[in-house]
C-alpha cells in the first residue's frame, strides 16, 4: 500500500536534481579544463624535445643563422621544419612564440628552445606560459659557412 504524499513535497526531486547537476558540471568542466591545459602543455613538451633533437643535428651556417632557427621554430610549430600548408600543432601557437637560442663563440655549442608568450586558452580560464617549456641540448652538427 502507497502512502499519500503532502503536497509541499512536490518538486523536491526536480529541485534536487538541478542542484545535483550544477555541481556534477562545475566538476567536470573543471576536469575539463585542467585536462585540456595538460593535453596542450604535453604536445608543446614534445615539440620543443623534438625541435631540440633535430636542432642538435641540423647542419648550421654562419652566414645564414635565420635559416637554422627558421627551421627549428617551424619544427615546434607546424611539426615540420617548412611550414607550407600546415596548421599550428596548438591552436594559436605561431613562430613568434618560440626561442632559440645558441651558446656559441664561433659555432654552436648547444640549443635552447623555449616557448614564451604563449597562452593556453581553457574553457573558463587562461594558463599563460612564460619561458616554459624548455629544452636544452648539445650541438653535434657539422657547422659551415657558404660566404667564408
Amino acid at each position: 500500500m502507497q502512502l499519500p504524499r503532502k503536497k509541499s513535497e512536490r518538486g523536491n526531486a526536480v529541485l534536487e536534481f538541478a542542484l545535483g547537476w550544477s555541481i556534477l558540471w562545475f566538476l567536470f568542466s573543471g576536469v575539463y579544463q585542467f585536462g585540456y591545459a595538460f593535453y596542450v602543455y604535453n604536445v608543446l613538451q614534445t615539440q620543443v624535445a623534438n625541435a631540440a633533437e633535430l636542432g642538435s643535428k641540423l647542419g648550421y651556417d654562419n652566414a645564414s643563422p635565420n635559416t637554422y632557427k627558421t627551421a627549428l621554430q617551424n619544427m615546434v610549430v607546424y611539426g615540420d621544419e617548412t611550414s607550407t600548408g600546415l596548421n599550428a600543432v596548438v591552436p594559436g601557437l605561431t613562430t613568434n612564440n618560440v626561442s632559440v637560442v645558441l651558446n656559441n663563440a664561433s659555432y654552436p655549442q648547444d640549443v635552447t628552445i623555449t616557448i614564451t608568450g604563449y597562452t593556453i586558452d581553457a574553457f573558463f580560464t587562461k594558463f599563460a606560459l612564460n619561458n616554459k617549456p624548455r629544452a636544452t641540448v648539445a650541438y653535434y652538427g657539422q657547422v659551415s659557412c657558404s660566404t667564408c
